[in-house]
């Protein structure tokens, strides 16, 4: 799969890419011109999330035997993906980009139904993972080392994370460039787009974090009747802090109980995205 993406940006940038360092500017290149037309979100969807260090030397030599057909560890992958999110980090905060990652899907599952129907077409499910507060907290951690860890928002598939997710976030904030929570713990996803999963995200960040500064819910772009979930999402949320208002956990405050819904189902997308 790597060698036919590479085959396809070397057509699209006419480069000749051979080595880890035609590849890197390359895809600047392409980054630059998704810039000019006005994009200023990535989107990745590993399945899992970890992070395995190796020097400049070692992640060269990886891209090179990869290039060549060759077949990687799942340790030497996971180090090439590593050197490539760092890259791309450090690509996407230059411009101001946000860098959103879902994370935690199962695909194509059912092998003779993919073969009769291909891929996509219903057959994924919900993974697991171990060890991934660490490989998290390490790959945030190498990005920001690197001068190159943008505005992040991650998406877990797997609810049972949910608090690692909205405690990692935590560790990173830094408001700069004036962003409130440039790390955002992002909405139900996928398995998760229902009530339950909706609110296990809402209450997992309400504990962890600052719900005030929540960019709120999205739209899967290839599916049109998606578009109503923005206000099944918002019936939801006030549900759900109404019922903080009236069992007292939140103070009865008008004005701070409409800047909060407002920030969250607009304000927080505008101000966050800049578009």
């Amino acid at each position: 799969m790597l060698a036919t993406f590479i085959d396809r940006l070397a057509q699209v940038t006419g480069r000749d890419i051979h080595t880890y360092a035609d590849f890197t500017a390359a895809m600047a290149e392409r980054i630059d011109f998704f810039h000019e037309v006005g994009c200023r979100i990535s989107d990745h969807g590993p399945v899992a999330v970890e992070y395995q260090p190796a020097d400049a030397l070692t992640v060269a030599s990886l891209f090179a035997q990869k290039r060549r057909g060759g077949e990687l560890t799942d340790g030497e992958t996971a180090q090439l993906n590593s050197a490539m999110f760092v890259m791309l980090g450090r690509e996407y905060k230059k411009r101001g980009w946000a860098m959103q990652i879902h994370f935690g899907a199962l695909r194509n599952n059912n092998r003779k139904m993919c073969e009769q129907l291909g891929i996509n077409t219903g057959f994924d499910s919900i993974t697991d993972q171990n060890n991934l507060a660490a490989g998290l907290n390490r790959l945030l951690d190498a990005m920001l080392q690197n001068n190159g860890l943008p505005k992040t928002i991650l998406y877990n598939l797997n609810g049972s994370y949910n608090d690692i997710v909205a405690t990692t976030i935590a560790n990173f904030q830094s408001g700069e460039d004036g962003v409130k929570s440039p790390m955002q713990f992002g909405s139900g996803w996928w398995f998760n787009d229902t009530r339950r999963g909706m609110e296990k995200q809402l209450n997992s960040l309400a504990d962890q974090g600052l719900l005030m500064h929540f960019v709120g819910m999205l739209t899967d772009s290839r599916s049109l009747v998606s578009y109503p979930r923005h206000d099944y999402f918002r019936r939801i949320l006030c549900n759900l802090i109404g019922g903080w208002v009236e069992r007292g956990e939140i103070p009865d405050n008008k004005r701070i109980l409409t800047r909060m819904v407002k920030n969250i189902c607009h304000d927080n997308a505008v101000n966050y995205f800049r578009f």
